[in-house]
């Protein structure tokens, strides 16, 4: 089978008979916009071509998975980042307020006693 390629040249298939034979690489395959793959599908038997769309949908598949799972890691990581640093604003803050609670208590106790006490 012979078929024009994007690029203009002529570019040739050879097709074995027997159902291993590749029609196209997997790049290809993956590589085609549908309607060169539907060009390079024509005169092949519904089974064939069947097979083809298949192994393409699987690859695609296969594709989408890898890039969400990389999605995933990078998003784990993020979270994981953001996670610590408000580990460090809260054990800071705690920091604040305990300084602040020994202040107030300091302050309390140098106040005279016949001084009504402050509402906290």
């Amino acid at each position: 089978m012979i078929f024009r390629g994007v690029d203009g040249w002529q570019q040739q298939i050879k097709r074995e008979m027997g159902e291993n034979t590749p029609l196209l690489s997997d790049e290809e395959l993956m590589g085609l916009s549908v309607r060169e793959l539907n060009h390079h599908l024509r005169g092949l038997s519904k089974e064939e071509v069947a097979r083809l769309k298949q192994r393409r949908r699987t690859l695609k598949n296969r594709g989408y998975a890898a890039s969400c799972r990389v999605k995933r890691v990078c998003q784990k990581e993020e979270l994981q980042k953001q996670k610590m640093e408000l580990e460090w604003e809260v054990d800071k803050l705690a920091r604040e307020n305990a300084a602040m609670r020994l202040e107030l208590d300091t302050l309390r106790e140098a106040t005279p006693s016949h001084l009504p006490p402050t509402p906290v």
